[in-house]
């Protein structure tokens, strides 16, 4: 599944970032619905990602469980991919810059591993990138350097219309992600629809 307008040529090639992975880490059967949905695609697991999630595990923060759980669920991306140097990496470090947009990061490596992403996915030339993200700015940064941003919730969308998932198995998973904090509460009516606000965006 993708979701390449008609007339696309490329094949598509799927990166996930931190707050993706966090979000599927917090309900199992999300995580192995998108895994079924995509494993029939190329997929790429950068490391700065991995990285990321590591930084996270150790910190207080109540998303450190996650990042522990999304940690054992990589084995179906492939080995991790590391950014060029010095040009990726620069090219990242600059992009981390504009989705911090002013505010001190948590920790070094927060926001990186979508900047990784970015700066490796905006230079493929045979591939159409996609960027799975649940941060918004992340996805403004993937959209202004033309990789394709979709948040988890978009996904679902796009899961139901290709009949992957029912309505009430995405009403299950948007309600798991909105108990744990990670999202509104949607009903399936804006689930089936892609109304989904900002989430939806860009």
């Amino acid at each position: 599944m993708t979701a390449a307008p008609a007339g696309a040529t490329k094949p598509a090639v799927w990166f996930l970032d931190t707050s993706a992975l966090v979000s599927l880490a917090v309900d199992f059967p999300l995580q192995q619905a998108v895994q079924a949905t995509l494993s029939s695609q190329r997929r790429v697991l950068v490391a700065a990602v991995v990285a990321e999630l590591h930084e996270l595990a150790k910190t207080a923060d109540r998303t450190a469980a996650w990042a522990g759980t999304a940690l054992g669920q990589l084995h179906w991306l492939g080995e991790p991919v590391r950014v060029d140097e010095p040009a990726g990496v620069e090219l990242a470090a600059e992009i981390q810059e504009q989705i911090a947009a002013g505010r001190p990061l948590k920790h070094p490596l927060e926001h990186f591993g979508e900047a990784a992403i970015v700066s490796l996915a905006c230079r493929a030339k045979t591939l159409r990138p996609l960027l799975l993200s649940d941060d918004y700015d992340a996805r403004v940064a993937a959209k202004n350097r033309g990789v394709e941003p979709l948040s988890v919730h978009k996904l679902i969308h796009l899961m139901i219309k290709q009949d992957k998932i029912t309505a009430s198995e995405a009403f299950g998973f948007a309600d798991a992600l909105n108990k744990a904090g990670r999202a509104q509460d949607y009903t399936q009516a804006e689930l089936a629809s892609g109304r989904l606000g900002r989430v939806g965006q860009p």
